[in-house]
């Protein structure tokens, strides 16, 4: 089932990177991030992590937003796990701070000697501050090697994540005459991520990701009322504008170990 799923799900990623909107002029963000993973029992584990998004303007860096995550994971079996977590992001430009509440639920694979497949469902709750939707589901696909190459001790890995918008501030559409036909929110899909991530291991607590994101807004809906990007023809300016990126980021993370190298929490799950 997930592997049908999965090739769906690259297909459509394909077409869609390749198709106009995507090869749009395209902004480009830095994405530099810390993290902190530590396992509170035997199948329960915690990460906290930030993250800082850089922009530049006439050759000077500017911090396009903050954001903070906890996550809480539980491993259901080998092949199952699930998280529950929030996350805030800190958007200095428009003095805002958006929240979210986060559930996940994901599955692996083997589907070779060397390669293992991960598939995940994300639900999003958002509040007020994001105007751009209410809820997101958020369906990944990843594709890595079950062991590190010798090569530099390297774990690459590619990734595609498909976006689901639903609620958020209502747009305003029109028909060819200029009059307008609905007041909605533009529910769809609207935005595809593909990565390429290099992880490398540093030292046993030390892991550096090395990664590049290509995000891609685009109009996969079956209604003319549900498309961002869209034109006020009154006002002349585009509500809800794509935003087509190229994305370099670097994450640090650490894996926290108590002083007897055992979890933090007694084995109570």
């Amino acid at each position: 089932m997930f592997r049908g799923k999965s090739f769906i799900s690259f297909s459509i990623g394909i077409a869609l990177f390749f198709s106009p909107p995507a090869l749009a002029q395209s902004q480009v963000r830095v994405w530099n991030s810390f993290a902190i993973n530590a396992p509170l029992s035997k199948n329960l584990s915690a990460k906290v992590g930030y993250m800082k998004s850089l922009r530049w303007e006439e050759n000077i860096p500017q911090t396009n937003f903050n954001w903070y995550i906890l996550k809480v994971n539980y491993e259901l079996s080998k092949s199952w796990d699930m998280s529950i977590g929030s996350a805030w992001m800190n958007i200095p430009s428009a003095d805002r701070t958006t929240f979210r509440l986060m559930a996940e639920g994901t599955h692996s694979q083997k589907i070779s000697r060397k390669l293992n497949l991960k598939n995940s469902l994300q639900a999003e709750r958002h509040n007020k501050q994001e105007s751009r939707f209410d809820y997101r589901l958020i369906y990944s696909s990843r594709l890595g090697f079950r062991k590190r190459l010798d090569f530099l001790g390297v774990a690459p890995s590619l990734t595609y994540s498909l976006f689901f918008n639903f609620g958020g501030t209502p747009l305003k559409y029109f028909n060819a005459n200029q009059e307008q036909i609905a007041l909605k929110p533009a529910n769809g899909l609207h935005r595809g991520r593909a990565t390429a991530n290099f992880n490398f291991k540093i030292s046993n607590p030390l892991r550096l990701s090395i990664f590049y994101t290509n995000q891609h807004e685009f109009n996969l809906v079956f209604s003319e009322t549900n498309k961002i990007n869209v034109t006020n023809p009154i006002s002349g300016k585009i509500q809800t504008p794509f935003s087509n990126q190229h994305i370099v980021g670097f994450l640090l993370s650490y894996q926290l170990q108590s002083l007897m190298d055992e979890p933090i929490l007694p084995q109570i799950f």
